[in-house]
């Protein structure tokens, strides 16, 4: 952690943004709602989706991109869920589809639905992570407007459209993997830009011509690079066919009014939900996973992973000693708490968790 960085308490956090938000006009219990969701994707390391995002989310609803009076509602047709977000902070539209799939795969096998008129819903991995933490599978991916082409291309193609997914795993944390079709979150970028970075790496993106760039904000108004070539570009195919065309929403295009994500809330997703209680039994599906990522850790050498370990123990760490964010970004949270009335004093904490003075 460098001189700039500073730690600050996640309780407070989450308070001062449910205030924040609240400011805006959103009811308290939905602000403490998306709040929750925003501080944990930060504790568990995502920084470029957790807080960070705060002050657009900010601008969006102060601008009525996103409907800070949404009520998110979920409907079932031929057993398939549907939840409308009304407009809604990403987070409250996901977690209230995540919540229901949940509820209902305690009565069968397997449920899927769509999500949307969503605002953008951050890190996928948190909604996913929430069933596996109820000892459920889950899938979820968001289509965005497009923001990522191949090499050459003039517009932006296609959206970057993230998957994650989660899996129980007994006797440990679940298994979360979360990735966009990029070959970076363009959340990178914004980063980037935000700390007035010289140059990103080779590879993330290419200009408005078509052309590769290390210039941040260059890549800002150029298009993000798939991950892997055309697999990547293969993989948002995918996304955007289920959480896009399955969706029901009509399509918008690079120039149309969403044409950056959480620009307009016109998110979507697709998601699933299976029950291994109604598949192939509780302990079968247990004795099998416990299994394969035993073998996964014992032949992969000492610092061998899985998916969502890295997290957990992130969450645990900053727990105590607290959420880093570089001086900008708390410059910027102190001009959104000017703005909605709830000014920026939050506690930070030293590097053992105390309380640190100023």
């Amino acid at each position: 952690m460098d001189q700039e960085t500073s730690r600050y308490c996640s309780n407070a956090l989450s308070v001062w943004i449910t205030d924040a938000f609240a400011g805006c006009g959103v009811a308290p219990d939905d602000a403490a709602a998306a709040a929750q969701v925003i501080v944990r994707t930060s504790l568990r390391g995502i920084d470029t989706h957790g807080v960070a995002r705060v002050p657009a989310y900010v601008d969006q609803l102060r601008a009525g991109l996103t409907r800070a009076q949404a009520r998110p509602r979920t409907s079932g047709n031929h057993g398939f869920l549907h939840c409308d977000g009304d407009g809604a902070l990403g987070q409250l539209s996901a977690s209230t589809a995540m919540r229901a799939a949940i509820d209902q795969a305690q009565e069968t096998a397997i449920v899927a639905g769509t999500v949307s008129n969503s605002g953008h819903m951050g890190a996928l991995g948190l909604y996913a992570l929430q069933a596996a933490e109820r000892g459920l599978i889950a899938f979820i991916c968001q289509r965005t407007p497009p923001i990522m082409a191949l090499p050459g291309a003039t517009a932006r193609a296609i959206g970057n459209n993230p998957i994650a997914y989660a899996f129980p795993v007994p006797g440990g944390v679940p298994l979360v993997f979360d990735m966009a079709s990029s070959k970076v979150a363009r959340g990178n970028v914004l980063a980037a830009v935000r700390q007035k970075a010289a140059a990103i790496p080779a590879g993330w993106a290419i200009d408005p011509s078509g052309q590769p760039t290390t210039d941040p904000l260059a890549a800002l108004a150029g298009s993000m690079l798939p991950m892997s070539g055309h697999k990547g570009v293969g993989l948002a195919m995918l996304v955007e066919g289920l959480a896009g065309s399955l969706s029901g929403m009509d399509y918008e295009g690079p120039g149309a009014a969403g044409a950056m994500p959480g620009g307009v809330a016109t998110a979507s997703a697709f998601l699933f939900v299976i029950n291994p209680d109604h598949v192939c039994g509780r302990e079968a599906f247990d004795r099998h996973i416990t299994a394969w990522t035993a073998h996964y850790l014992a032949v992969s050498g000492v610092e061998a992973r899985y998916p969502g370990q890295r997290q957990a123990r992130c969450e645990e760490e900053r727990l105590v000693r607290g959420i880093p964010m570089d001086a900008e970004l708390v410059g910027q949270l102190r001009q959104v708490g000017s703005l909605v009335g709830t000014a920026f004093e939050v506690e930070r904490l030293t590097r053992d968790g105390a309380s640190a003075a100023g």
